[in-house]
């Protein structure tokens, strides 16, 4: 059976095997029995712990995984990025208990980090020519509000605001420079308020965090997950939270990353103090993707450049692929939604030289398909890493989880 394993490498630091968290212990002296005798009193034991990753083989490789005394089946999607599949991974009545949580706990908008009253627009001439035609606009607009219109809509807001003078709908140098930036902003909040599907996000969700609600399906759940991946058991514990989220008739997410590139100059969110307001990155190693109710329509998960030989950000912005409610078929994979399925990705590749996180990995570009008739109830969790692994992995400090 291919599974992920925690591996040690020896190597001069000053780590302890069990206070890292490779035998899943704390005790300070004693055997790590997991890891075949090696003895967590010892001072002159120096370890550098590793990350590994599930093995999909290739795709369409089924193999067996033992989670709680029970056989499940892990079958390849994709391998680039890897994505990996269980079906009746939660119960039924798992799916339903960590709805009612959801609900008792209390559901909010979801919301982005791309701020949507933006007052610092980035024009996107792509060809430089000092002319927006629809599709630069369009992408200006997405890039600077995190809304998403189509052409029809964005002929609208130049009839509205008698934009397009002389009606060949492109916007010269000199048409832009005569629009009060204000009365554009107007347009879009009053525009996307009535149509919040027009944003790039379209949910409500809920945190729910085992250590503190201690509830006991959820705590057999979080124990799965961490059994399956096999990962350090300091970085689930410090990582427990799963975010429980709904969509209704509209809602999606169009295609985004869920995690940030190391070549971004930004910190990582989870090691921020709460409150600091400063900007930072969102360092999610893996993603364990949970579905919690069967969809009537639509709902499905997209990897819009799956296997792809390449991949350019500019190209595919510029196809409006991006936009899920549109383009949700054209995606290279569609994961449908079904009940008690988990899918499985990492968002970064391993760094063969420290055996730690490596770069953002391109390909896990994805995002929630528009739900076509009634709602769609997801569960995610994410396992925070850095690049920093003395951070990660020290005991004394706690990720800021808000």
């Amino acid at each position: 059976m291919a599974k992920g394993v925690f591996h040690v490498i020896v190597h001069a630091t000053a780590l302890l095997c069990c206070t890292v968290g490779i035998c899943g212990e704390t005790e300070e002296l004693g055997t790590c029995a997991k890891d075949d005798g090696v003895d967590c009193g010892s001072q002159s034991l120096e370890v550098t712990p590793v990350i590994t990753k599930l093995d999909g083989v290739e795709v369409g490789h089924v193999q067996d995984v033992i989670l709680g005394g029970k056989t499940h089946q892990m079958t390849t999607l994709s391998m680039k990025p890897q994505v990996l599949e269980i079906k009746h991974f939660l119960t039924d009545e798992e799916c339903d208990h960590m709805i009612r949580l959801a609900e008792k706990d209390g559901m909010f908008d979801s919301v982005t980090n791309t701020p949507t009253k933006s007052t610092n627009v980035k024009i996107m001439d792509m060809n430089r020519d000092t002319v927006l035609n629809l599709r630069e606009f369009i992408l200006t607009i997405e890039n600077s509000f995190d809304i998403y219109l189509d052409e029809d809509d964005m002929l609208k807001m130049y009839s509205d605001l008698g934009m397009d003078t002389n009606s060949d709908t492109d916007i010269s140098r000199e048409e832009l420079h005569s629009q009060d930036p204000k009365s554009v902003i107007d347009w879009l909040t009053e525009y996307v308020a009535k149509r919040p599907h027009k944003k790039s996000r379209m949910s409500r969700q809920a945190w729910l965090y085992p250590s503190k609600i201690r509830d006991k399906v959820l705590d057999e759940i979080q124990e799965r997950v961490i059994s399956l991946v096999g990962l350090p058991r300091i970085l689930m514990d410090k990582n427990d939270e799963f975010q429980v989220v709904q969509y209704g008739p509209k809602g999606h997410y169009h295609a985004h990353w869920d995690s940030g590139s190391w070549t971004e100059s930004y910190p990582c969110c989870h090691h921020l103090k709460t409150g600091s307001g400063q900007r930072c990155k969102s360092c999610r190693f893996m993603t364990v993707l949970l579905y919690l109710n069967e969809v009537e329509g639509g709902g499905a998960t997209a990897f819009p450049i799956a296997n792809n030989e390449t991949f350019d950000e500019h190209s595919f912005r510029m196809s409006g692929k991006i936009n899920l409610h549109r383009h949700c078929e054209d995606a290279n994979l569609v994961v449908p939604a079904e009940k008690g399925k988990a899918i499985i990705w990492y968002n970064h590749h391993l760094d063969p030289t420290t055996g730690w996180v490596g770069e953002l990995d391109s390909f896990t570009l994805h995002g929630g398909c528009g739900v076509t008739s009634g709602h769609k109830w997801i569960a995610n969790k994410w396992i925070l890493v850095s690049d920093d692994r003395d951070k990660d992995l020290d005991p004394n400090f706690r990720p800021n989880r808000t």
